[in-house]
């Protein structure tokens, strides 16, 4: 196998700027599922944001100076190997609540930590995009894992797991919900321009017989849905988000999100696509104040 120093430890993109307005949170309101009865997410009177919005600079386009062509992370703009590549998991944290009139944010992604799996397991980069206000404020804070399959990184730590333990009992809540067919088209306007999710040609190259939905889609899916149970019309009480990515979601497919609620301020969760009998997100936790 390859092997990845950990002198990358530190790469990062330089600063860059994010701008968006009311429009770009409903927009991706839609993206992520939001209906007519959750009118709170699109109508600009009253307006509030789904906290995983917070995402959208990660993996995505729209609104970002210098202008990206295509998503790049830092992690794809290294020049590294990517087969057998993989967003493995994703952690969200608000620092304040996210302006849902719009605004002006200034970001850095960066490489804080890599970790090896072991022999002929690969190793996980990981990153921190962080975003600050005009104020100088941080706003929310995107810690990215990606799996390089074709690398090990000597002398670099093991990956940690997972702290969140799904309880062995009946979640507190399953919650129903339907991925549209043309979800992947509209979660694309928030910028994740990504060719696997819309082209056929690209998702047969990498192994599917039709595109496939977005990570962060799947992602902001459950941060809806677990407030829609949890913190019902006060999503600014989110402080944080995480969930491992286990298997790809295509569009008209029906999910579930199993929610255990463990104490005040802390739930675990768990997406499926049940009628496909596969977990789409694992290992997930959801916390509030």
């Amino acid at each position: 196998m390859k092997e990845l120093n950990r002198s990358v430890i530190g790469t990062t993109t330089g600063p860059q700027t994010f701008e968006y307005t009311w429009r770009d949170c409903a927009i991706y309101a839609l993206g992520v599922g939001a209906g007519p009865d959750e009118m709170e997410y699109l109508d600009e009177d009253g307006l509030k944001v789904i906290p995983s919005f917070g995402v959208v600079p990660y993996w995505g386009t729209f609104g970002i100076n210098p202008p990206r062509a295509i998503p790049t992370p830092i992690n794809c703009t290294m020049g590294l190997d990517r087969q057998g590549s993989l967003h493995m998991a994703h952690k969200l944290v608000l620092h304040k609540p996210i302006d849902p009139m719009g605004g002006k944010l200034t970001f850095e992604d960066s490489v804080v930590e890599l970790y090896d799996r072991g022999p002929g397991k690969g190793c996980v980069m990981r990153t921190d995009l962080s975003a600050y206000d005009e104020k100088g404020e941080k706003v929310f804070s995107n810690i990215g894992d990606t799996l390089f399959a074709v690398y090990q990184a000597p002398d670099s730590p093991p990956f940690p797991k997972s702290s969140t333990v799904i309880p062995e009992r009946a979640p507190d809540y399953v919650c129903p919900d339907y991925i549209a067919p043309n979800q992947n088209l509209l979660y694309r306007m928030s910028g994740d321009t990504n060719r696997l999710h819309v082209d056929q040609k690209e998702a047969h190259k990498q192994g599917f017989d039709r595109p496939i939905m977005q990570g962060l889609c799947s992602f902001g899916y459950a941060c809806r849905m677990a407030v829609r149970e949890l913190i019902p019309h006060a999503p600014e009480r989110m402080t944080s988000m995480e969930a491992q990515f286990r298997s790809p979601l295509f569009p008209d497919t029906k999910v579930e999100l199993h929610i255990w609620k463990v104490q005040d301020g802390l739930a675990y969760f768990r997406m499926l696509a049940p009628e496909k009998k596969q977990i789409v997100l694992e290992k997930g936790c959801f916390m509030w104040k």
